[in-house]
């Protein structure tokens, strides 16, 4: 105990309630009133647990709480002096929820032995009241204080589900950030992590392989709930990815799933090799035949420089379409620019971007082009690059001969003179781009 403080550790017990009560326990410790504290701390972990259950049906209406607290006020009304319901409760959240596991559980019915021993006229050979030591129950109150004082309202095994439905309950107003907000406030500060990555786990299935209609209607919501416990707890999710890699490798054969399992491991590509042979081959499989997936996946190439480079020889031979669409879209290459600044490729992706605009084919290519993928980007691009813009456009028809590309070549020129390189710029070298 030379190194655990009781009274610091008291500040970390969750329940306020539960806080004032366990002063009187530390009291009857410091005092040297084992028995007491003994009795007193039994009756607290008793009312901690309560606490819980009712906080599980109260905020998020949990039915093995429901269960449970019904059982136990049963058993009260029929013996409203007996104990009897103590135990029952304590077996009960064990068997039912995740609050207690087999540690928490022994060390409750230790506690339990020594508060009968305290609370009851037993003599022992001596003739006087059993008195613990101070090292049990210093000992006691550790063990409570980590086991189930301290511990959060972890949710019952069934919580996820009531998640799913709450979140698809409010769908509408659950845009961008605020699902992380609200799951956040709602749930998430009252887990630990070792039940975050539970969850994780659990709901891998009903995003990428559950085919029935509710899970294929909330897949999308779903999926970003998935995003959001992998980023809280990355490091254990991509140990347990690489331990059960049949388990994460096993999914559904559809476009939206294998559109979300793209999305997923473009953001997490590292995590493409711990996956079994047969999920490459059927990712490898819908990737070819999807030009949006080809722009993301750079993790198949191992390099994502070398995905770029690829993307050059692919885009100008329509990825091997044989039918629309022969381009990724807006989405996927905001995508690519995305995962390119986040990994510290700026220069590289810039490189493309400058690349791309002169390389259109078409009109409406290029109107989509310019739009969509350089001007909104332009700014993280070189004097260079923006150069070697003017002289490639110059001598591409589709780019410079379009209706629009007087007012998109004059928002270029903009961009042009508001830099240093704007004075003494040759614009009358590129009289196609600029007329």
């Amino acid at each position: 105990m030379y190194d655990f403080s009781i009274e610091h550790n008291a500040q970390k017990i969750n329940s306020p309630e539960t806080k004032l009560f366990f002063k009187e326990v530390s009291s009857s410790y410091f005092n040297d009133n084992y028995r007491a504290a003994v009795v007193t701390l039994y009756s607290v972990v008793i009312v901690d647990i309560l606490g819980k259950l009712e906080t599980l049906y109260d905020m998020y209406s949990d039915p093995a709480a429901e269960a449970i607290l019904d059982q136990i006020r049963g058993l009260q009304a029929a013996n409203s002096v007996g104990s009897e319901w103590e135990k029952v409760l304590v077996e009960e959240v064990k068997t039912r929820t995740n609050l207690l596991n087999n540690i928490d559980h022994a060390r409750i019915l230790s506690l339990r032995g020594d508060r009968h021993l305290c609370a009851h006229p037993v003599l022992d050979r001596g003739d006087k009241l059993y008195t613990p030591n101070r090292e049990t129950v210093a000992a006691h109150i550790r063990n409570m204080l980590e086991s189930v004082l301290q511990k959060p309202v972890i949710l019952s095994k069934k919580i996820l589900k009531v998640i799913l439905v709450d979140i698809a309950a409010n769908a509408s107003i659950l845009i961008g950030e605020e699902l992380e907000k609200y799951v956040q406030s709602k749930y998430l500060q009252n887990l630990d992590s070792i039940t975050e990555v539970a969850i994780f786990k659990e709901l891998w299935k009903f995003v990428f392989r559950l085919e029935d209609e509710e899970s294929s209607v909330n897949r999308d919501l779903n999926y970003r709930l998935l995003t959001l416990l992998y980023k809280k707890n990355f490091v254990v999710c991509d140990q347990k990815i690489k331990e059960e890699s049949k388990y994460y490798s096993t999914v559904a054969n559809l476009p939206e799933t294998m559109s979300l399992i793209v999305d997923f491991l473009a953001n997490h590509g590292e995590l493409y090799q711990d996956f079994t042979a047969d999920f490459k081959l059927l990712l490898t499989n819908f990737v070819l035949a999807s030009p949006n997936a080809v722009m993301v996946c750079w993790f198949l190439e191992g390099d994502f420089v070398k995905h770029l480079a690829k993307l050059k020889l692919e885009i100008p031979k329509d990825f091997g379409m044989s039918q629309w669409p022969y381009d990724a879209d807006s989405h996927a290459y905001e995508t690519l620019i995305k995962m390119a600044e986040a990994k510290g490729y700026v220069s590289q992706i810039s490189d493309f971007i400058a690349w791309r605009y002169p390389a259109v084919r078409g009109f409406d290519e290029a109107d989509r082009v310019f739009n969509d993928i350089l001007k909104p980007h332009i700014d993280i691009l070189s004097d260079a690059q923006l150069t070697k813009i003017c002289a490639d456009t110059n001598t591409n028809g589709q780019a410079y001969g379009r209706k629009k590309a007087t007012g998109d070549h004059k928002f270029l020129k903009s961009v042009i003179e508001s830099r240093p390189m704007g004075t003494g710029f040759s614009f009358s070298a590129y009289r196609n781009v600029f007329r």
